[in-house]
């Protein structure tokens, strides 16, 4: 069985694993119901629902620009929304919500840009590092604080200080890694070169790679600092729209009203389900089975909690499908020209390298 036959087999059935268990959910709580409380929010709160995911977008656009600039790369608005919508769209739908559309957002920007790949590429692992580094900032925050409220029970608690502490341990070893230039991810990927000693070449050129994409990395703490701290204010902005959707939703759904301390705890434990229960196509049926548990601590009912959920996929979805649409419509005709042109590199390489005919034949045979 090939490679792009297991990911399809994969994908189809992460889907039908995620709409079975959505559809158990919407039994289990009654469909109705959910309606009801999504109805209930009103035209001011689906507005308020929509503008909140748009914002959020567009400071995470912001933020990535702010990036891009400081390392003197300059594109077009249009290319840069492009990218990062359709690099949304893949992470979305991949087995994890903070990782996985990231090289997709290279390969767009790279065709309109003198800039080295690994450069473009540094600007969006400091973009997604600046994202949880503001993830942390109110999970510390917030997490702190609910730990010292009595108003959150004790087994809450102890989810707060699970999450704050496997989060903080990941952004610590990663902002070390960055600051110093340690350069911890190339060096392990030349570790690989001892069991597969045949691929020794090409894992070399992967450590150059990795290495170069470091160095960049390092230069944004240290050459580009002013962009990346303004880049780094305009993620908290972003993370903070995200930390009160559950106030936004439920004052306008039933004129219900959450303390911080609470507000902390559903972000922190949503934060931790988004890490580990993100397994199907925009975490359809496994978040909202989670959600149900997590939002019970601060008194909310099953209903409130899918509701709350699908309203805001919901609109994430249509920010999706923009994304694919983008990715296919524009990305995907880049990305089969550049695999040509490197097809004809090598052919052309073939031909310098080959001494006779014969060589030159298979060379064409390779590119055909």
């Amino acid at each position: 069985m090939n490679k792009r036959l297991k990911k399809n087999l994969a994908l189809v059935l992460s889907v039908t694993v995620g709409l079975g268990l959505l559809g158990g959910v919407l039994y289990y709580v009654g469909w109705r119901s959910i309606l009801a409380q999504i109805y209930a929010l009103g035209f001011i709160g689906i507005s308020a629902v929509i503008g909140t995911v748009l914002l959020t977008m567009l400071i995470w656009l912001a933020s990535w620009s702010v990036i891009l600039l400081s390392y003197g790369i300059k594109v077009p608005l249009r290319y840069i929304i492009g990218a990062r919508l359709s690099g949304y769209a893949v992470t979305y739908t991949t087995p994890s919500l903070y990782s996985g559309g990231e090289p997709i957002r290279a390969l767009l920007i790279t065709d309109h840009t003198p800039a080295p790949s690994t450069r473009i590429f540094a600007t969006i692992i400091v973009e997604r590092f600046l994202g949880a580094l503001s993830l942390i900032f109110f999970v510390i925050g917030g997490g702190i604080y609910a730990l010292l409220t009595s108003r959150v029970e004790a087994v809450a608690k102890e989810g707060v200080f699970i999450g704050i502490a496997f989060i903080t341990f990941w952004i610590i070893v990663g902002l070390v890694n960055f600051t110093g230039n340690f350069k911890w991810a190339s060096r392990l990927i030349g570790l690989l070169k001892r069991p597969f000693p045949r691929w020794e070449r090409g894992i070399g050129r992967a450590v150059d790679k990795v290495a170069e994409t470091e160095d960049e990395i390092y230069d944004a703490f240290t050459r580009h600092w002013k962009g990346t701290f303004l880049a780094f204010l305009i993620q908290l902005v972003a993370t903070f729209f995200v930390f009160i959707r559950p106030q936004v939703f439920f004052y306008f759904s039933s004129g219900r009203t959450f303390d911080f301390a609470q507000l902390s705890l559903l972000f922190t434990l949503n934060v931790m389900i988004s890490f580990f229960l993100w397994i199907t196509p925009g975490g359809l049926g496994t978040g909202e089975a989670a959600l149900i548990g997590i939002f019970r601590l601060v008194g909310v009912g099953k209903e409130g909690a899918v509701a709350f959920s699908l309203a805001f996929k919901i609109v994430e979805f249509v920010l999706v499908a923009v994304g694919l649409f983008y990715l296919f419509h524009k990305g995907i005709s880049r990305l089969l020209n550049r695999a040509k042109r490197r097809r004809q590199q090598r052919y052309a390489l073939a031909e310098d390298r080959c001494a006779g005919d014969r060589c030159i034949e298979k060379g064409k045979r390779e590119n055909n």
